[in-house]
């Protein structure tokens, strides 16, 4: 599924010329930091995140089975080369972070103090993401400005600075600032929707940690206290994509640019059969995650040669295999077949999140015409999952709140989320009706009260969190080496693929230009946060 997006220099006043005050004199491509402009560094930090964003979420979809990891190789030793990920810590290190400690000196000199929190609290998600995808990273040593050959920190570290970050970030929103950013696009400077966020990122660290953190209880019954998270949909952290076809990069979600045309992505059967079949009927987001462009699945070996092929001895008796049927054209965890003349047969993203077309039983191409096209989203934080991460912690560390009130409340607003997306391209006969979304609570409600056990019942919770990150691989990668949830995801279609990616590899300019970061040696390396058994999950 990787797709590499370029990233673009932003450096001058290339988009924001008429917002520069500069002297003739002074060469707009060696600006000296003091000479920068605030609101344009905080643009580039935030379309910066934006790119970050995404190539950690494609992988992280990948290997969680949000979408399909193909074609890769028969391990997860080598379905991922060092290399693959130059791009990603290059955004980090190159654009993101060095743009964010040059922000915030400058905004604090002048008492821009929305502009610094903004940027701390970005630079504090970019490090912790950083971590929970590569294990140690550098930071104290990273952006010095004269060391090229920085050192790594261990994860604990990094996790407790960008605790710090967020602190910080929250008194820089509470300050009088002589300013606001330009254009913020994010929550356009409203610092309240900030402090939230910061808030949710906290919580987000302290589920993350509380299997080595022996406060994650105590610091998440204060976030609950504060009463400063984020609560409802207004305040969802988001990346907003536009139809805009004439910037470059490309301004449309690139799941749309990519697969709209002509397919360059599958989906994965997994979890397509997930949202058709584990319910008594399909689940309502199902017409809004997913557009089938053939009603039908072909019978010709050349366009699906999985259907000559024998399920694996390994998987299940109820585990999908090959395809979901009834259109849904996807391919399974590590299906390393060619690529066959498909792409025009694929089911593609659908209208949430990356704004394509809602599916109507039309069985046709997806062009650029469709949906909403491509002004989707960047998902990065919602209300929803912060009530998904209440209710585990409030069943798994007995912090303040109804486990069960909370995981209905998860429920409605990531249902709400979803079907509430681009309403005037639904088709009225096929959209989600309320009845859809109430039957479909009362079965998850009936599941987790059936429930007996407290394993039991966190996967109730993890599997409906995991279904409402799509978009997000960054979350559901978390969560499943937390928690080892969704219990029965589909394994590797190779019966011996080695350990999980329990981490990915440092990227290749990173080992190869630095002496002082060394190749972990496995995937199997595990962050400091994930204690569990090496063969937790597979």
């Amino acid at each position: 599924m990787k797709k590499i997006i370029k990233l673009f220099s932003i450096v001058g006043c290339l988009f924001l010329v008429n917002s520069c005050d500069l002297e003739l004199q002074v060469d707009p491509n060696n600006l000296s930091p003091e000479a920068a402009n605030t609101d344009f560094l905080l643009n580039s930090i935030e379309w910066g995140l934006n790119e970050f964003f995404f190539e950690v979420a494609d992988y992280t979809m990948e290997v969680t089975r949000l979408a399909a990891m193909e074609p890769r190789s028969g391990t997860y030793e080598t379905a991922y080369q060092p290399q693959d990920f130059d791009d990603m810590w290059e955004q980090a290190y190159v654009g993101v972070l060095s743009d964010a400690k040059t922000l915030i000196g400058l905004a604090e000199e002048k008492s821009l103090f929305v502009h610094a929190g903004i940027a701390r609290t970005i630079e504090a998600y970019t490090l912790v993401t950083l971590v929970d995808f590569f294990g140690d990273v550098p930071m104290n040593t990273a952006l010095d400005g004269e060391n090229f050959t920085p050192t790594v920190d261990d994860g604990a570290s990094v996790f407790a600075a960008a605790e710090t970050l967020l602190d910080q970030a929250i008194v820089d929103f509470g300050k009088e600032s002589l300013g606001t950013p330009a254009n913020d696009l994010f929550y356009k400077g409203d610092t309240d929707k900030w402090i939230a966020l910061a808030n949710s990122l906290k919580l987000k660290l302290a589920i993350t940690t509380r299997l080595v953190d022996g406060s994650a209880a105590s610091k998440i019954d204060a976030l609950i206290t504060a009463d400063q998270l984020i609560e409802e949909a207004s305040g969802d952290w988001e990346f907003p994509f536009s139809t805009n076809t004439t910037t470059v990069p490309d301004s449309r979600h690139p799941y749309f640019s990519d697969n709209y045309g002509g397919a360059a992505d599958y989906m994965s059967n997994y979890f397509m059969d997930l949202l058709l079949r584990d319910k008594s009927n399909a689940d309502p987001r199902t017409r809004y995650y997913f557009y089938r462009q053939t009603l039908d699945i072909s019978t010709d070996v050349n366009e699906l040669p999985c259907i000559v092929e024998t399920k694996p001895a390994h998987y299940g008796e109820t585990t999908i295999f090959c395809n979901a049927g009834d259109g849904y054209w996807g391919r399974d965890n590590g299906d390393q077949d060619g690529i066959p003349p498909d792409n025009q047969l694929r089911t593609v993203f659908g209208l949430y999140p990356v704004g394509g077309k809602f599916d109507a039983d039309d069985g046709k191409l997806a062009t650029f015409a469709d949906g909403l096209q491509g002004a989707g989203i960047h998902p990065l934080m919602q209300s929803s999952w912060v009530k998904f991460m209440l209710a585990e912690s409030a069943l798994i560390l007995g912090t303040a709140g109804d486990p069960a009130d909370l995981l209905q409340q998860a429920v409605e607003e990531a249902l709400a989320k979803v079907v509430n997306f681009g309403p005037n391209v639904v088709d009225a006969d096929l959209g989600a009706t309320e009845t859809d979304l109430a039957d479909y609570v009362t079965e998850v409600m009936d599941r987790y009260t059936a429930a007996t056990t407290d394993d039991e019942r966190l996967d109730v919770i993890i599997k409906e969190y995991y279904i409402s990150l799509f978009g997000n691989g960054v979350e559901a990668y978390n969560a499943y080496r937390r928690t080892g949830k969704p219990a029965g995801i589909q394994p590797h279609l190779s019966g011996q693929p080695g350990s999980f990616i329990r981490s990915f590899a440092y990227p290749s300019n990173s080992i190869n230009r630095n002496a002082n970061i060394d190749s972990k040696g496995t995937v199997g390396a595990q962050v400091f946060w994930d204690t569990n058994p090496a063969d937790f999950v597979k």
